[in-house]
């Protein structure tokens, strides 16, 4: 059986194991999140071998020269050594401007890039890795456009086991350092195949933070189709942004904004409330005429996502069309260091 080297231990793989999987096993503290390839928490390096083409395939070619692979999808057949990354080497520092509260459970992160010539570029919706200063790593999509605003800005909730939300909302001040790398997804807009399209968007919780992003790229495009985002929570208190999604509904004709709330008000009034929950208000409102060119953009719990997606595509959606962000909850180890 192939080995794998590791800082200064040696462990045998098991038969179709993958690199992250064995250090797991082994009880060595590695960052993960996804274990899909999507989130690129587990990003290693292939040190005097060669990663699998399996592994690089997703990310990014400048990465990949410099011996950067997944540890979540690198499966070795030989003997092969890994290293964590330290952060300095790919990661783009940034500082926080704020934190501010959203309502009871979500905070919104604004994030300022240190030295803006080394930022990269990013289609709005899409999501990146923060590293906070004890190296603790986290993804989380982008809300806004960086290019307009010169910020970043995230809608991030409080999870009970999640270490970095923790110390989001327990310890981090405005100044901190955060390192970010990225970006990685496909929830984002693209008019390359024209913009008279049907765009619906739906999402809960935080699943807003993307779709509010990829709504706002679509406006500023120009785009002439018509637009819906569904936004639900448990209680109308659990929604947020509802005045400034009600003032781009009124400043554009093809915008319509539909809120959800599973068991109704709470203490804020929401006018325009949709019936029950997203799936409810989606089966109340949604055209099935034109839903084979419709683009569908879906964010939140991957419950909510994998099921909302199922029942899109029987309704008549196109497959390549519905573009999906779950948002995975998961405590994560440290990288190799931010210092």
């Amino acid at each position: 059986m192939p080995k794998l080297k590791f800082k200064s231990e040696t462990y045998t793989l098991n038969k179709y194991e993958s690199v992250l999987d064995c250090l797991l096993r082994n009880r060595q503290s590695i960052p993960y999140a996804c274990r899909a390839g999507m989130c690129q928490a587990c990003l290693v390096r292939a040190v005097d071998c060669e990663a699998t083409p399996e592994s690089k395939k997703w990310i990014k070619e400048s990465l990949q020269k410099k011996g950067y692979t997944l540890a979540c999808q690198w499966v070795p057949d030989t003997d092969v050594e890994a290293a964590l990354p330290t952060v300095q080497e790919f990661s783009v520092q940034t500082r926080i401007r704020s934190i501010d509260h959203l309502n009871s459970s979500i905070i919104r992160l604004l994030l300022d890039v240190v030295d803006k010539s080394a930022m990269f570029h990013y289609f709005p919706g899409q999501y990146v890795t923060l590293i906070n200063p004890q190296g603790i790593a986290r993804s989380y999509s982008v809300a806004n456009d960086y290019e307009k605003d010169q910020y970043l800005e995230f809608h991030i909730s409080h999870t009970a086991e999640g270490v970095f939300t923790g110390w989001l909302f327990g310890q981090a001040q405005p100044g901190d350092i955060l390192h970010m790398r990225g970006p990685a997804g496909d929830c984002f807009y693209s008019s390359s195949s024209g913009n008279d399209f049907p765009v619906i968007l739906a999402g809960i919780g935080t699943g807003l933070a993307p779709l509010y992003a990829i709504l706002q790229d679509a406006l500023a495009q120009g785009h002439e189709g018509e637009i819906t985002l569904y936004h639900g929570g448990r209680t109308t208190d659990h929604l947020y942004y509802v005045e400034e999604l009600k003032a781009l509904e009124k400043a554009h004709s093809n915008f319509r904004y539909i809120p959800c709330a599973r068991e109704g008000e709470g203490k804020m009034r929401v006018e325009g409330l949709g019936e029950g929950s997203v799936e409810d208000a989606i089966d109340a409102y949604l055209d099935t005429g034109s839903l084979n060119q419709t683009r569908v953009y879906l964010c939140g719990a991957p419950a909510f996502v994998h099921g909302l997606r199922k029942k899109i595509f029987l309704k008549g959606a196109s497959s390549g069309n519905i573009h999906c962000d779950p948002f995975l909850e998961r405590s994560v180890a440290p990288t190799g260091g931010t210092r």
